[in-house]
């Protein structure tokens, strides 16, 4: 009540507030029952019965009586309480409600209902898929801020130097005809235009001098040297504002460091055989040379004791942009170099030969070597490689200086101009699809369908199983990865009994890193990987195969380009067990025991020595692969969507007619002459 009023009042104020407010929400819900009898809702509950003047007149009454509302409450001095929920968290619960009911959709919520046939079931997990994709969509709309607003972007690229002109045009007429199914591929565009990164990645034996080059390109001693790294991960080298060094672990979560503690983490003195478990490391540095987008990685030595440093250096070959090959000098080139250089030769990627620590030679001894270098690398790979001689030494600074300004600077721009060319490609199939959308509405106005309705069918159910598949996907990665725990510790148990008979009695034994222990689990664990990495990438190629048959039976111009989600497959973490060292009792001491009872004590031995030594890596780096494997089916989902949002959306439209008015058709056209087509 108002200050000063009678406050035998207060209970007769309460009541005609609550009336009030009652009679607002009635007035709410014939809102409701209007707009839903002339929306396009899936399940109409009302026969409309009224016209459009007619609704017009009932929604002025509604104004007028929600008027005499306020005036009635003010009259009386009575204070209505302020609103106190957010529209975005009544969304965002809603939300959250839409998408635990697509969850239950999915088959494994289903099973009381009967026997579920696999097709069906992939049905169900793409009907569940589908909803829960727009439903994220929505609520990441929602979440996002003003900071990342389409204009916003737009402008801020533009600003850069950008040539998006068109896209803005783009992005005005679907706004204005709320065309939700092309905002996806809007955001990924913009996604791709903010993307200017070129990454190159350094291989080469132990001690061929790539640590120091690196130091000697970026101009900062940053990597350590003059010792073996052993850390069985690439290092990577981005730009920042401010120096640091990201630390991921097997069994534990990423941490931040000073980046003078580098050396605690990539040095053999301060993390001997990888104790720490370490599977990832990110140097951030302000240095000019990575300012415009490049950055660099130093990859594990080959030809070292550490295996998995250099099965992970070899793993890591098709996610760089480029690739530069480290040779010395002083040993020339070796099976691992040739190896690594036909690795890029397979993955499509530029390969440079460079032979370092070139000032321990004079002219014609390094004219020689070069010559002998690149004749060996023909004759090996077919491919005609320049070799350049480069050194960090002063007196020879000039070659490693004139090597990237010569060889790198324009490589980086016409990856650069490459990548605006494709940028430009995008956008101009976007462009085409919007349009062939629009022109799809007056063709279905003049009742002049655009495709058979079974041809529009047969692309629904072929993208409905399909997302279907990046379910099932998902959750076959989780169940490989957590039964890999229990298979691994099986073949550790056979592989250290089996050790049992061999070797001298009489004490214990050890079973190292170079025996059959060793040798076997790591087999188990690299078979075990590549069956997750088998999963995701025949689900990249099903995706792809998918969307580009959808397109071509809609006539959709803008389709996944080559290789665009087997390019998802990257960055799967690496595996390094370090030493694995059992020791079990002499074969003759439980000879001794009884056969059943000395089985039994090796058992708990070996058992226990794996849960101390082994089993929290095991668990961890199967756990970090559980997460990789899910994020990687997230992020091609997410990809998925962007095309099948917008080829359903046409699929819908094709067979069916709905008459334009005059005006409606002009706009229509006018939309055509902004995104530059004829109408």
């Amino acid at each position: 009540m108002a200050p000063g009023a009678d406050p035998s009042n207060e209970f007769l104020a309460k009541h005609l507030r609550i009336t009030c407010e009652h009679i607002d929400r009635l007035l709410g819900e014939i809102e409701g029952v209007l707009n839903e009898s002339s929306s396009r809702t899936a399940f109409p509950e009302y026969v409309r019965d009224i016209t459009q003047a007619q609704q017009k007149t009932i929604e002025d009454y509604i104004t007028r009586i929600r008027a005499r509302l306020v005036q009635v409450m003010e009259g009386q001095g009575i204070r209505t309480n302020p609103p106190g929920i957010f529209v975005s968290r009544a969304v965002h619960a809603r939300l959250y409600a839409i998408d635990v009911a697509a969850e239950e959709i999915k088959p494994q919520y289903m099973m009381g209902f009967g026997n579920i046939p696999d097709t069906t079931a992939t049905e169900l997990n793409g009907i569940a898929g589908e909803l829960q994709a727009l439903v994220s969509r929505l609520g990441q709309y929602l979440g996002e801020g003003a900071g990342q607003d389409f204009r916003e972007r737009l402008q801020r690229l533009e600003g850069a130097g950008n040539d998006l002109d068109l896209l803005s045009r783009i992005e005005r007429v679907v706004a204005k005809r709320g065309l939700v199914e092309f905002r996806g591929t809007i955001d990924a565009i913009l996604d791709r235009a903010e993307d200017r990164s070129f990454e190159i990645a350094v291989f080469g034996r132990v001690s061929s001098g790539k640590s120091s080059l690196l130091n000697a390109v970026i101009g900062t001693d940053v990597l350590p040297v003059g010792v073996t790294p052993v850390t069985a991960v690439p290092t990577r080298i981005i730009h920042g504002e401010k120096p640091s060094l990201t630390v991921s672990f097997a069994d534990a979560p990423a941490r931040t460091f000073g980046i003078q503690q580098l050396g605690e983490f990539a040095t053999e003195q301060h993390n001997p055989n990888n104790v720490k478990h370490v599977t990832r490391v990110t140097v951030t540095i302000p240095v000019s040379r990575l300012s415009q987008g490049v950055s660099f990685v130093d990859t594990p030595g080959l030809g070292s004791l550490a295996t998995g440093g250099a099965a992970e250096t070899l793993a890591y070959l098709p996610r760089c942009d480029l690739g530069v090959v480290l040779i010395d000098a002083g040993s020339t080139l070796t099976e691992e170099d040739v190896r690594t250089i036909r690795a890029l030769q397979e993955a499509a990627i530029p390969a440079h030969v460079l032979l370092s620590k070139a000032d321990l030679l004079d002219r014609p001894d390094c004219e020689k070597t070069l010559g002998y270098i690149r004749q060996h690398i023909v004759s090996e790979t077919g491919l005609d490689l320049p070799v350049h001689p480069v050194s960090v030494h002063p007196s020879h600074r000039k070659l490693l200086d004139r090597w990237f300004d010569e060889e790198i600077l324009p490589v980086m721009s016409h990856a650069q101009d490459l990548r605006a060319t494709s940028l430009q490609r995008k956008i101009g199939a976007l462009r085409e699809s919007l349009v062939y959308s629009l022109q799809n509405q007056i063709r279905r106005s003049r009742h002049a369908p655009a495709g058979n309705a079974e041809t529009t069918r047969d692309v629904e159910t072929r993208l409905r199983r399909a997302t279907g598949l990046i379910v099932e996907t998902g959750k076959a990665c989780r169940e490989k990865a957590n039964a890999m725990n229990g298979k691994v510790f099986e073949t550790w148990i056979a592989a250290a009994a089996g050790a049992t008979n061999e070797g001298p009695e009489g004490a214990d034994r050890k079973i190292s890193d170079k025996d059959v222990v060793r040798t076997v689990v790591l087999q188990t664990v690299q078979e075990g990987i590549k069956d997750i990495q088998d999963l995701v990438e025949t689900l990249a190629t099903s995706l792809q195969e998918e969307l580009v048959k959808s397109a071509s039976d809609l006539a959709i111009a803008d389709v996944p380009g080559d290789n665009e989600f087997l390019l998802l497959v990257r960055d799967m973490p690496s595996f390094d067990p370090g030493t694995i060292q059992v020791t079990v009792p002499p074969y003759a001491f439980t000879a001794m025991l009884g056969t059943h009872f000395g089985e039994k004590l090796l058992a708990r031995k070996i058992h226990r020595q794996f849960d101390e030594s082994f089993g929290s890596v095991i668990e961890g780096y199967f756990r970090i692969l559980r997460e990789w494997s899910s994020q990687v089916t997230y992020q091609m989902g997410r990809k998925f969507e962007t095309y099948a949002e917008r080829y359903r959306a046409q699929a819908v439209q094709s067979p069916q007619g709905q008459d334009l008015t005059t005006d409606e058709m002009k706009a229509i056209d006018e939309d055509l002459k902004v995104l530059g087509e004829n109408p």
